[in-house]
């Protein structure tokens, strides 16, 4: 997936004060690369709205909370402070960029001493410019990934982040936007990155468990069956892609992506489903983002 420069990283640390920006060493490349030093915790990805908004941060702090309790690690933050240091890290990251930003907040079992810091709340901040034109219009190319799978599917860990870093370096392709992770009997999953639905004669079909529970696929998912499109929570097998005739991906930053290849078998991209499910994600989005401390307002 694309990166932004150098010059569109920011990295910040949160505590009673707010937001603070600090330093990194160039040769991470990126804010997100140089979290790989601390001590894992959990993490969640978000992007901005208008600068200031977000969508469905209510809901990300609720799965930040899930995946903490369930960390193998002792846990430990003040929910009003992090929320605090996003608002500034949000404001200040959009302003520098002249751009919408995505943001990484970590919090670790220990305080980021790696890094000089001492705090265990991090906010990784790049510029975000939008889904490539030609993604948008083509769909993405998209590998599966055998062998590749989260430790825990039900908890957002940051150390997965260099264990598939490191799978998709040693065997990936690197023409493609996304690896699929399949299971040990090859059921379709999840994206490394992402959430994965699947079109067969206007229906979905989204995997039932063994996925992290992704926050934009839920508000998909709810508006495909606001529109009287059938969803069915269903494994598919690796071997019945051929019988599927358009794939689309979510993540809470870059939407729904529509797919244009799992491997050999091509898809129409963007076909009518995934184009409509877009359209309403795009209005909701545009409706149900709200400033932080307006998040318990928001549907999601």
């Amino acid at each position: 997936m694309p990166n932004t420069t150098p010059r569109e990283q920011l990295l910040f640390f949160g505590d009673t004060g707010g937001a603070h920006v600090h330093a990194f060493p160039a040769a991470f490349g990126t804010a997100s690369r140089a979290l790989d030093v601390v001590t894992p915790g959990v993490y969640e990805g978000l992007r901005t709205f208008e600068r200031t908004r977000f969508f469905g941060l209510r809901t990300h702090l609720s799965r930040l909370r899930e995946s903490a309790a369930q960390f193998k690690r002792e846990l430990s933050y003040d929910e009003d402070t992090l929320v605090r240091a996003l608002e500034i890290a949000a404001r200040e990251a959009t302003g520098a960029f002249d751009a919408e930003a995505r943001l990484r907040v970590d919090v670790t079992a220990e305080t980021a001493n790696a890094l000089g810091i001492e705090s265990n709340v991090l906010i990784a901040a790049s510029a975000y410019h939008g889904v490539p034109a030609h993604i948008r219009e083509q769909g993405a190319k998209v590998r599966t990934a055998p062998g590749l799978r989260r430790p825990d599917p039900g908890v957002k860990t940051s150390d997965f982040i260099p264990l598939r870093e490191a799978w998709i370096c040693a065997h990936g392709d690197p023409e493609a936007y996304e690896h699929v992770m399949l299971s040990d009997d090859r059921m379709i999953l999840e994206g490394t990155q992402s959430n994965v639905v699947l079109v067969r004669d206007g229906e979905l079909y989204h995997a039932p468990r063994g996925v992290l529970p992704g926050v934009t696929v839920r508000a998909v998912l709810d508006l495909a069956r606001a529109a009287g499109v059938v969803v069915h929570d269903r494994f598919v097998p690796v071997e019945e892609l051929s019988s599927f005739d358009e794939a689309f991906m979510t993540t809470s930053v870059r939407s729904v992506v529509p797919v244009q290849s799992i491997d050999e078998r091509r898809f129409e991209a963007p076909g009518p489903v995934t184009r409509r499910l877009s359209s309403l994600y795009d209005e909701l989005t545009a409706s149900d983002a709200v400033e932080a401390c307006d998040r318990e307002s928001a549907r999601y």
